[in-house]
């Protein structure tokens, strides 16, 4: 089983640089899973990862780029299970649901108002600070 952890360290991200910043989450536990096609049958168009609880789930051809090219997507989907661990699974949901929902209402677009998110705007956001370091 290949780690968030083995696909950092093989990157050259210093792992306790993820570690300072997600204390809630051990790279070197989480798996990272090819996610099969039924599963991503269920995903948006354009999504190529998604985190759950206990792995990160890549698209196949994503999952097959270099390392070094997939160290922001890793570090951004264990900076979405911190934020379920921090938050619990209830309230992630609901607010990530609710800030897309709320976009929607707002009349952005689909895209614009998933880039909106809270989450994904920090997950964004601690992803570059860790890797441009």
């Amino acid at each position: 089983m290949q780690t968030a952890g083995d696909y950092l360290i093989r990157a050259g991200v210093p792992l306790s640089d993820v570690e300072e910043r997600l204390p809630h989450v051990d790279p070197g536990t989480v798996a990272v899973r090819s996610a099969g096609r039924a599963f991503r049958a269920t995903w948006a168009r354009g999504i190529v990862a998604v985190a759950m609880p206990w792995a990160i789930y890549v698209h196949p051809e994503t999952l097959a780029r270099p390392v070094d090219e997939l160290a922001r997507l890793i570090v951004h989907e264990l900076v979405h299970i911190e934020q379920w661990r921090r938050e619990g699974g209830v309230g992630h949901l609901r607010q990530y649901v609710g800030d897309y929902l709320q976009g929607r209402r707002s009349r952005k677009g689909h895209w614009d108002s998933y880039r909106d998110i809270g989450l994904e705007v920090e997950a964004r956001r601690i992803a570059d600070e860790i890797i441009d370091r």
